[in-house]
């Protein structure tokens, strides 16, 4: 069982069941096709229990009201989401740092053209404006982000010092979330969205080589 479902579940995951861990992350399987597909305003524990063909209360077994099955669910996904990354990076120990920055930022750059990932990531920022669980699990993914692109880029360029790394990852961050943000179709008054992707890349490059 992924480990992201155990860390959607908090505390009931340690009492919980293998066909019960799979039966929760089933139930957020459909929450997160509903929350791509009508936003947070139609996301509904009764709309999710007769997607899933579950009861309710066994919906409200796992998540017992909607605060605490959008918590999960974006755990769920984000978790996952970072996960990946985090396990490229040591399946590419021994490809060189450059290989690995190459490959993560590929990776990150083939998910922003993806409308599922990017409907989620639009949804948990906007509900981190005015919902407080979610602005603080969205401050723990920028905090874990910052943390994985320093890593990634750190000592890319020797004469560039740890202290601007951290300040360039956070940079680097920040693009790249907003890029997120953008409707995979969609570019900018001034840009296609073929130029706004590469000029974001190359903005990064700079910033994780050039002094």
């Amino acid at each position: 069982m992924p480990s992201t479902v155990l860390t959607a579940l908090g505390e009931k995951a340690t009492v919980t069941t293998d066909k019960g861990l799979q039966r929760a992350e089933e139930i957020l399987l459909v929450a997160r096709d509903l929350l791509i597909e009508k936003g947070y305003a139609g996301l509904s524990m009764r709309g999710i229990a007769s997607q899933s063909e579950v009861s309710l209360s066994t919906v409200q077994h796992y998540y017992k009201n909607p605060e605490v099955l959008i918590e999960a669910l974006l755990t769920y996904l984000i978790d996952g989401f970072q996960t990946k990354i985090d396990a490229m990076i040591t399946s590419m120990f021994n490809r060189g740092q450059q290989a690995r920055f190459d490959a993560v930022l590929d990776y990150i750059f083939d998910e922003c053209r993806n409308p599922e990932v990017c409907g989620v990531f639009a949804e948990a920022w906007a509900l981190a404006q005015r919902v407080p669980f979610a602005t603080r699990l969205m401050a723990k993914v920028e905090a874990r982000e910052r943390k994985q692109f320093y890593q990634l880029i750190q000592g890319l360029n020797p004469s560039i010092t740890q202290a601007q790394y951290r300040q360039r990852a956070a940079l680097i961050v920040m693009l790249l979330n907003s890029l997120m943000l953008q409707f995979p179709a969609q570019g900018t008054a001034l840009l296609s969205r073929h130029d706004l992707e590469q000029s974001v890349r190359s903005e990064v490059i700079r910033l994780a080589t050039i002094v």
